[in-house]
């Protein structure tokens, strides 16, 4: 506030400045506490419940993801080891022409097959092939196999798939599984031949019967899927059991799944569990995910969260997303180890980097609030728009509170708005929904018709452009288009007080106490409650309304009727000298020494109660615990004893509260009062407004 006459014999009670011995590591809400304002995380628990009308922003929603992944096909068996034109899975360990001698035909006099195979062996491609083509014409199934997988791959000769088709086709029908397998994958793919499901598995089956591994496990794919014949999940799993039993990590992880989810075989957790580790002890990340869960839910395996990170993170390292994010997930809660933001967002980061949206979400929560990592509301808001480009309500009605807010991006009502919007259409029926619609209803209020109008049809526009069944959502999925902004840091700067005055955690505080702050963070006590924004403010008043993500145990009580008279005791509570006193709220007694200010200014009282750097903001409150004013100012001793020569006593100032009624009413905030007709003890009234009263950082 300005004051009228010398501003400078005054010092602003909260303009404490911050030492070392006062830096706090920053944290969000209390594990648990439905937030009002602020960031919704995805979190692998029950929507939170609904809260009051203050402006909610949080809707949590579970995100942990199942174990029905099932892996890919096998690569074609080439030489080389390994073929990338084929659409089968690249990480097979694939087939080799063998130094064996087939059985099938008789050896023609001259170059034997073997010694074919050597010069293949040693990359002499042309001598390989001049050996083996006059084997393979007299009927040799082997030297067919080679000269078959030679042209497939252009080497020694120019590749050419229908050649190789020719060449795998007559070795198949001699009975070479490894050429059964080839010309399957060549029908599978349409590679060389005319696509035919129905061709492939069959000559999938001729080699899985003949102990083909990678056969075994193909046609398992495609019986499972149907894709192209019947499907039939029991010989799927017949399929996949053979494979698995001779140790395809692949075939392992799927046979856990279809025992996992009951397909084809009967339901059965621990014969899941079973094949699942088999995979993830060889190191297969999809397995290792699905051990994990398993662990994390307690199904087949007892509950050990302990073990479910442990297998979690052995994935997430491979880069398994969904075992990102679930681990991330676990050191955000602290689940079966100590809490670590710090962690939880790299994992996040992780996850978020390769396109899951409730990652991207919930990064940006920890990055919105400075929970365990630098707060950047900026680059908060770069992902939250990946996450809600992607679909994910909570990161909308994240994106639009910043919006709405002016954090980390200009302050933009209309795409707030929009925002809102998307996600009230985005949603189903529920609890999230209806405070969606508050919180829009409330956005509604500040603007015109004509702001509305606009919101509306952007955001009709996205919804048709990249909403629900759109070509642009279905190719929103892969990972973060362009790199987020730079992570600027803050410090501590200065603290003030500040008290609960709604049941949805908004706090009454001066706006000399958080003006021009980067961020605001608060406690309760020595309790971390997180950032906060600034709502409302009124500096002509001194007074700000800030928005947390907070559920106060209790909130003040105005004092109804006449102000208190000069004489009148009064109880001040607040953090003075944050770091040198308690870390507790501070409880001082003194009476109402005059009903007006500094120059006779009728919105102040000056009071006798001792307040100290770090006071302003807090409540000042008559004997019965109702506020009465809000502590702004003491009067600048040293500036006193320069101008009359003398120091001043316990000459300190707080706003009226019906000024502070007043400013709230105009925020639409309409604050409880009652009758002071009970008269408590000092020490009762501070134990009261201690459950309110926070501590106020100003970060810069």
């Amino acid at each position: 506030m300005i004051f009228p006459g010398r501003r400078s014999s005054l010092i602003a009670a909260g303009a404490f400045a911050a030492c070392s011995v006062l830096a706090a590591t920053a944290v969000g809400a209390p594990a648990g506490s439905p937030a009002d304002g602020a960031p919704a995380p995805d979190v692998a628990a029950s929507p939170a419940p609904a809260p009051d009308n203050t402006a909610p922003d949080n809707t949590a929603g579970p995100e942990v993801v199942a174990p029905d992944v099932v892996a890919p096909p096998e690569a074609a068996p080439m030489p080389d080891g390994g073929t990338a034109d084929l659409p089968a899975d690249d990480d097979a360990e694939p087939a080799k022409p063998t130094p064996t001698v087939s059985a099938q035909a008789e050896l023609p006099s001259g170059p034997t097959y073997q010694a074919g195979f050597n010069a293949y062996e040693r990359g002499d491609y042309e001598r390989a092939y001049e050996i083996w083509l006059p084997l393979a014409e007299e009927g040799d199934s082997d030297a067919q196999f080679g000269i078959g997988v030679m042209t497939d791959n252009g080497q020694g000769v120019n590749e050419n798939d229908a050649e190789a088709a020719k060449w795998y086709r007559l070795a198949a029908e001699r009975g070479n599984p490894d050429a059964q397998f080839n010309l399957a994958l060549l029908y599978d793919s349409g590679k060389g031949v005319a696509e035919n499901k129905e061709e492939a598995a069959h000559w999938y089956a001729k080699a899985a019967a003949r102990g083909h591994i990678g056969a075994q496990y193909n046609l398992a794919l495609m019986l499972e899927a149907g894709d192209g014949i019947l499907r039939d999940p029991a010989a799927a799993a017949k399929w996949y059991r053979q494979a698995a039993e001779l140790g395809h990590i692949k075939a392992q992880n799927n046979l856990g799944v279809l025992y996992d989810k009951g397909i084809g075989v009967a339901e059965d957790k621990a014969e899941a569990a079973k094949w699942y580790r088999m995979a993830a002890e060889k190191g297969f990340a999809r397995a290792q995910f699905n051990l994990g869960v398993m662990y994390d839910f307690g199904t087949g395996v007892p509950l050990d969260d302990l073990e479910a990170a442990k297998w979690y993170r052995k994935a997430a390292e491979q880069g398994d997303v969904e075992a990102q994010f679930n681990l991330a997930l676990m050191l955000d809660a602290g689940e079966g180890m100590t809490a670590n933001k710090s962690d939880a967002a790299f994992w996040y980061r992780k996850a978020a980097e390769q396109g899951n949206a409730a990652a991207q979400n919930n990064l940006g929560v920890l990055l919105d609030s400075g929970d365990g990592v630098p707060r950047a509301p900026d680059e908060a808001a770069y992902w939250y728009e990946q996450a809600a480009q992607r679909g994910n309500s909570s990161a909308m009605r994240n994106l639009a509170a910043l919006f709405r807010d002016g954090q980390g991006v200009p302050q933009d009502l209309v795409e707030a708005y929009k925002w809102l919007t998307i996600a009230i259409e985005s949603m189903g029926t529920g609890p999230d929904r209806e405070m969606a619609l508050e919180d829009r209803t409330e956005l509604g209020e500040r603007m015109e018709r004509g702001e509305t109008r606009e919101a509306r049809r952007r955001a009709e526009a996205w919804l048709r452009q990249t909403g629900p069944g759109s070509p642009e959502r279905a190719a929103s999925t892969g990972p973060a288009e362009s790199p987020p902004p730079e992570r600027r840091r803050t410090e501590l700067d200065s603290t003030g007080s500040g008290f609960f005055v709604s049941a949805g955690g908004l706090v009454l505080t001066n706006h000399h106490v958080v003006a021009a702050c980067s961020d605001l963070k608060l406690r309760l006590g020595r309790e971390a409650i997180g950032a906060a924004t600034i709502m409302a403010a009124d500096p002509a008043s001194d007074l700000a309304l800030l928005r947390t993500g907070a559920r106060p145990p209790t909130r003040a009580v105005f004092r109804m009727g006449k102000e208190p008279r000069p004489g009148d005791d009064v109880v001040a509570v607040g953090y003075p000298l944050r770091g040198l006193l308690a870390s507790e709220a501070n409880v001082t007694t003194g009476t109402i020494s005059a009903n007006a200010g500094l120059r006779d200014d009728p919105n102040y009282f000056q009071v006798s109660a001792p307040v100290q750097p770090g006071n302003s903001g807090g409540p000042l409150l008559d004997r019965a615990g109702h506020v009465v004013g809000v502590v702004s100012a003491k009067l600048d001793a040293l500036e006193v004893v320069d101008a009359y020569g003398d120091i001043p006593q316990n000459v300190n100032f707080a706003v009226k509260g019906r000024v502070a009624a007043a400013f709230m009413n105009r925020a639409q905030l309409t604050p409880v009062a009652a009758d002071s007709t009970t008269a408590l003890s000092a020490a009762d009234v501070g134990e009261i407004a201690r459950r309110y009263t926070v501590l106020v950082e100003c970060w810069k």
